[in-house]
């Protein structure tokens, strides 16, 4: 099944089309801020490589050679002990992008949760949409952005978090994983322990995202719902083609868009 979500996919071209680099100066703007980005990761996280993580860093490239990632990306370990992962996307051929996992990370989650957030980070990778967010902050970052230039933009990334999932699920081919990570990362819970089938669970968690998509309200943060998040990997994981994956991810992408401010 093609990871592509075509709405994110069609809000990206036009917002890049908006803020897109005009002129050489812009292009230096952003290749000096990523330059500073650059080297203070380098400076202060661990490299993921041969002669420092042999074995973590042949679990990395499995995972990028497993999704087909072209790009140049170096992997580090993060200073941070809370499970998380984040990514610092290269828009230019100068430097690699940067996927930073943390040391919680590395030593709470199981391989195939691991191999989620890593695919869920080279999605973001794959789609450049962090290009899209900086040449947004440069270009409107001072005075504001109008308000329904904002707000596509909030669809944007709200999207482009359930596209990641995607590439996150493709890497560890596994919803039961998926559900396991995002309780593990958030509050630390081992949801093997608590003796919820992952049936029993997703049941009830149709009724929650229904709560939320019935209810119009919208979380302010960069990720939707967790309870959204779920259902639409689920409705990934379980269509038949791309037909009833469009149809049934409607509501969703409806909600996202519509109760967005």
């Amino acid at each position: 099944m093609n990871p592509i979500i075509i709405q994110r996919k069609n809000l990206q071209k036009k917002l890049w089309d908006i803020v897109r680099p005009i002129n050489a100066q812009d292009e230096q703007i952003e290749l000096g801020a990523y330059r500073r980005d650059f080297y203070e990761e380098c400076g202060f996280n661990l490299p993921i490589e041969l002669n420092t993580a042999p074995s973590l860093y042949r679990f990395c490239q499995s995972v990028k050679d497993k999704l087909n990632v072209q790009d140049d990306v170096w992997f580090q370990i993060q200073n941070r002990v809370s499970i998380l992962g984040n990514s610092i996307v290269s828009g230019n051929d100068r430097f690699p992008s940067i996927i930073r996992l943390s040391s919680g990370a590395i030593s709470k989650l199981t391989e195939n949760e691991l191999s989620f957030l890593i695919g869920h980070e080279l999605g973001h990778v794959i789609n450049k949409d962090v290009v899209v967010l900086f040449y947004f902050d440069y270009k409107y970052g001072k005075e504001g952005a109008p308000k329904d230039l904002a707000r596509k933009l909030k669809v944007f990334q709200l999207l482009s978090e359930l596209e990641a999932d995607r590439f996150g699920y493709l890497a560890c081919g596994s919803l039961d994983t998926y559900v396991s990570f995002i309780y593990k990362s958030r509050s630390g819970l081992d949801f093997s322990t608590t003796g919820i089938s992952i049936e029993q669970f997703l049941e009830g968690n149709h009724n929650r995202a229904k709560f939320f998509i019935d209810g119009g309200f919208m979380s302010g943060d960069t990720h939707p719902y967790d309870a959204i998040r779920i259902e639409a990997l689920y409705i990934f994981a379980t269509s038949k083609d791309a037909r009833e994956l469009s149809s049934r991810m409607f509501p969703l992408v409806y909600y996202l868009d519509h109760c967005t401010l």
